[in-house]
């Protein structure tokens, strides 16, 4: 085998299309055209056998000419994301010794010509048909030859460089190639991209080896965009990730022209298979793959709801433990492959290879159990594995319990470790439009129920998104890391919407925006919004201050109320003192303000959950609930003890304005007198009892909307 890969790829002749991309199409003819005239311009540039040439692009026909020429002069296209910062791409071409790069505009822009970009270079404008007559000839490139390197994510360390050979690439074409089917007819639309594997094999690899046509999109993926470049292209093959087709499915789009759909990236539940297949008729193949491994090597054959199917043709899949022993079929353990797919190992990372490459073939970091036949089950990736008091839990079985729960959009789980330092799992659930956040937690509460209780997530948060990688994948190690929120991330909700004055609520510790719904209800001709915030551990009470004003903002105007209860007192009192002047046109209600802030709560944090439990209960500091006293401690206690986690610092009772104050009149730690004589006595306007006891404005909302009402006259 030593002929160049580009006389595989560019057999196709004649007007048929090979690419559709946003400046148009382009047919194999030109496309042959183009690629020998941009392999002239290099070969002027001095690039040289063996060199690196480093593609910074998003997917476009120029970017597939520009790897085809860099092939043609027998050089390693090196494709990366153009969404890169400039020090990340510094560092590919630093890592890779770029000789030659490849810029888009929008690379060309932020990419100066200093250091390791002080190379020769060339753009769009070198990707046009030209006189093939001064072509240089083909470099000849044999089985073991480095062909192609592409950049792991770095997701879990520094990004490494993937040594891809050719025979590598000819196998992948004879696998799961063969496992396609694509010919001549075959229109393909890949929503991962060039820069990745998966999207390599989807958008040049297949479609050029079979003489299809490829359709390529430019800018981040999303269900709007896959589903307008459906109706415009008429793909028959869609190659996606599960979220994806999970989003075309809420979405009700149409997939009408396809005959095949490729989910691949992570595992494909079981429920959007079935439900997919139903919707559109389509046969939906599942595949498991990895940058080590170039592309897809274990892949079912059609529609099997929940498998990931058997090996591809030329490789061999084991599953071993730690220490590389194969283990029994139905015992979970370490995905091994074998077979020319897998690369030549690590570029320059001799270590991490020999960990990774090893045994014969590659691990891919999944877990896996085989079964009969050699049919592989997925468990999850090996560092998501969440040990839970000796049990190791895949957040893949906490997160299908979740499927079909018509509130919730969304779910990641990631293991996380609590104050105590004991690792837990915790579920991060995204809301489906228009449901209300008690909802979400109502519906997570009833679904998680069904799971074992070792299983069932210590902490639920509610987050208006959850964190992706360029590919589409769900990033877990962002949601590890806590990068799916700020220090301190506040929610709104709107629960009244009548025109009239505006009532903002910070709850009480343990609380939600939910814990006014009562009150709004007996507040006619008022707008009432109340917030919940996630907290990170360690949060200061000014972190939690700041990230509330930002949120209320948009509501606080002339004459609106800006009301918080117990902890959520202390908050808005932090915020009338952070807010100073801005606050002089609204009014503030401190309500069961805790003056023992600094005292009670440190005393209370350093107790075990189930005396916790019975304390609070003891001082009246747990409000009313329908919950188990196991649903409290895994869904309540951490959010209290965050919340107490802020007063526990101490307040020092500063204020920047005038406020009113409220209390319970069976409130023995809050009551009207001592919250006063720790006030300033010229900064409270007005004190009002209400009949009650700790959590008033919950269990005597009517009473409590009569004094607000009293205060605040219309």
């Amino acid at each position: 085998m030593n002929v160049n890969i580009v006389e595989r790829l560019l057999g196709a002749t004649g007007k048929s299309v090979a690419y559709v991309d946003g400046a148009g199409q382009m047919t194999y003819a030109d496309l042959g055209r183009a690629v020998r005239a941009y392999a002239s311009r290099l070969a002027d540039t001095g690039f040289r056998p063996g060199s690196r040439a480093l593609v910074v692009s998003d997917d476009s026909v120029p970017a597939v000419v520009a790897i085809l020429a860099v092939w043609w002069n027998g050089g390693i296209p090196v494709p990366v994301s153009p969404m890169l910062t400039v020090q990340e791409i510094e560092f590919v071409a630093k890592d890779c010794y770029a000789a030659f790069l490849h810029l888009d505009a929008s690379a060309a822009a932020k990419v100066p010509m200093t250091g390791p970009f002080d190379v020769p270079r060339g753009g769009d404008d070198w990707a046009v048909p030209g006189d093939t007559g001064d072509a240089p000839p083909l470099v000849a490139q044999e089985g073991g030859d480095v062909v192609l390197i592409q950049y792991t994510s770095g997701s879990t360390g520094t990004p490494k460089g993937v040594l891809h050979t050719r025979a590598g690439i000819d196998s992948v074409l004879g696998g799961f190639g063969k496992l396609l089917g694509l010919g001549p007819t075959d229109v393909v639309l890949s929503t991962a991209k060039l820069s990745f594997g998966y999207g390599f094999g989807n958008s040049l690899l297949f479609p050029l080896a079979a003489g299809a046509r490829a359709v390529l999109m430019s800018g981040p993926p999303d269900v709007y965009k896959v589903a307008a470049a459906v109706a415009a292209h008429q793909p028959t093959v869609l190659c996606s990730v599960p979220r994806m087709y999970a989003a075309l499915l809420d979405e009700k789009k149409p997939l009408g022209s396809l005959r095949l759909a490729i989910s691949a990236g992570e595992h494909l539940p079981a429920p959007i298979c079935e439900w997919f297949v139903k919707r559109y008729g389509v046969p939906i193949i599942n595949g498991l793959g990895a940058t080590e491994v170039l592309h897809i090597v274990v892949a079912t054959r059609g529609t099997q709801p929940g498998s990931t199917g058997t090996a591809v043709p030329g490789v061999r899949i084991s599953v071993r433990d730690d220490e590389g022993r194969p283990v029994t079929n139905g015992s979970p353990g370490r995905l091994h492959i074998a077979g020319a797919s897998v690369a030549a190992g690590y570029l320059d990372r001799p270590e991490a290879t020999t960990r990774t490459f090893a045994d014969g073939g590659a691990y891919t970091g999944d877990i896996v159990r085989r079964g009969p036949g050699g049919v592989v089950e997925y468990v999850c990736r090996r560092d998501d594995l969440i040990n839970v008091g000796g049990y190791k839990v895949s957040p893949f079985e906490i997160e299908a319990a979740m499927l079909g729960v018509e509130s919730v959009a969304q779910c990641g789980v990631v293991g996380s470790r609590d104050d105590r330092g004991l690792e837990q799992a915790v579920a991060y659930l995204v809301p489906a439009p228009g449901a209300e956040l008690d909802a979400v937690r109502a519906a997570a509460r009833r679904a998680f129920r069904s799971l074992p209780a070792f299983k069932r997530p210590a902490v639920v948060e509610v987050v208006d998104r959850l964190p992706v990688t360029s590919t589409g994948k769900l990033a877990r190690f962002k949601l590890r890391a806590a990068g799916v929120r700020e220090v301190a991330t506040v929610t709104m909700r709107v629960l009244r919407n009548d025109p009239g004055r505006t009532l903002v609520c910070i709850p009480y510790a343990g609380g939600s925006s939910g814990s006014f719904t009562r009150l709004a209800r007996h507040l006619p001709g008022w707008r009432v919004v109340a917030g919940e915030a996630s907290y990170r551990n360690g949060v200061t009470l000014g972190e939690a201050a700041e990230a509330w004003w930002k949120a209320i903002t948009p509501y606080v105007s002339d004459g609106s109320v800006l009301l918080g209860h117990s902890v959520g007192a202390v908050l808005a009192a932090e915020v009338a003192g952070l807010a100073g002047g801005r606050l002089d046109d609204a009014h503030v209600v401190l309500s069961a303000l805790p003056v023992w802030a600094g005292r009670i709560p440190r005393e209370f944090l350093a107790l075990d959950d189930e005396t916790l439990v019975v304390e609070l209960l003891r001082a009246g500091l747990l409000p009313r609930t329908s919950l188990t006293p196991d649903e409290v401690r895994r869904l309540v206690l951490p959010r209290f003890r965050r919340d107490l986690a802020l007063v526990a610092q101490g307040w020092e009772g500063s204020l920047g304005t005038a406020v009113h104050v409220l209390a319970g009149t069976h409130d023995p730690l809050c009551t009207l007198d001592a919250i006063t004589a720790n006030l300033p006595a010229d900064l409270v306007s007005t004190a009002h009892a209400v009949d009650g006891d700790h959590y008033f404005v919950a269990t005597n909302a009517a009473r409590t909307a009569e004094v607000l009402r009293t205060i605040f006259r219309h």
